[in-house]
C-alpha cells in the first residue's frame, strides 16, 4: 500500500536526520553541550564557533550527507519514488526537531542543502543568491532565509517546468523549504532577544 510505505520512509527520514551530529563532535572533543552555548543550535556554524573549522566542516558535511542516506536508503526500501520528498522533508525535521536530544536541534538547512545538491546542484548556489538578495534590505539573517525560502517555490516550479528537476525533487524542494520556514519563524522571538541582549560597542569620539 503506497500510504504505508511512504510512511515507512518518512519514519526513517526522521530518525536518520534526527541524528545530532554536532552534540556528538563536540562531545566527542570535550566541548560546552553545543546546544547551551553560542547560538544554542547544534548546525555546523555554532559547532565552528565552538569546537573550530574542522570540527564545523565535519559536521556541516555529515549533516548534509544523513539526508541523502535517507532519501537513498527510504527509495529502495519503499519502492516508490515519492519516497523521495517523504524521507527528504521528514530528515529536514528530524534534524530540526531531533527526538534523540529533546527536540532541541538545528536550523535544517545543511540537511536541505545536501539534498538539494544531490537533486540538483545548482539549487543550492540560487538559495544562496536569493538569501543574499533578501539580508541586504532586511540585515537579518533568520527573516533573510524565511524570504529565501519563500522566493524559492517559484524557483522549483520553474525548475519542474524546464525538467531540470522531477516532480518528487519539487515536493521535496518546496515542503522542505515549508520545514525551514516554519523552524525559523518559531526561532525568531529568541533570535531577537538575543540580539537586543548584545552588547554595543560605544561611538568612539575624539
Amino acid at each position: 500500500m503506497l500510504v504505508g510505505r511512504l510512511l515507512v520512509a518518512a519514519v526513517l527520514g526522521y530518525l536518520i536526520g534526527a541524528f545530532p551530529t554536532g552534540v556528538v563532535v563536540t562531545r566527542l572533543l570535550k566541548k560546552p553541550d553545543v546546544r547551551f552555548s553560542g547560538s544554542g543550535h547544534i548546525g555546523g556554524l555554532n559547532v565552528y564557533r565552538l569546537a573550530g573549522v574542522v570540527a564545523g566542516a565535519i559536521t556541516a558535511l555529515v549533516d548534509m550527507g544523513k539526508g541523502v542516506l535517507a532519501a537513498w536508503l527510504a527509495l529502495r526500501l519503499a519502492g516508490t519514488p515519492w519516497a523521495l520528498p517523504a524521507a527528504g522533508m521528514a530528515a529536514v525535521a528530524g534534524h530540526c526537531w531531533p527526538v534523540y536530544i529533546g527536540f532541541h536541534g538545528g536550523m535544517g538547512l545543511g540537511t536541505l542543502v545536501g539534498l538539494f545538491f544531490w537533486q540538483q546542484p545548482l539549487l543550492p548556489f540560487v538559495g544562496a543568491a536569493l538569501w543574499g538578495l533578501a539580508y541586504l534590505p532586511l540585515r537579518d539573517s533568520p527573516r533573510a532565509v524565511m524570504l529565501m525560502a519563500v522566493l524559492m517555490v517559484p524557483v522549483f516550479w520553474l525548475f519542474d517546468r524546464l525538467h531540470l528537476v522531477s516532480p518528487q525533487a519539487m515536493a521535496l524542494g518546496i515542503g522542505g523549504l515549508g520545514v525551514i520556514f516554519l523552524r525559523h519563524l518559531t526561532q525568531l522571538p529568541a533570535y531577537d532577544r538575543r540580539r537586543k541582549s548584545k552588547p554595543r560597542t560605544p561611538n568612539c569620539k575624539l
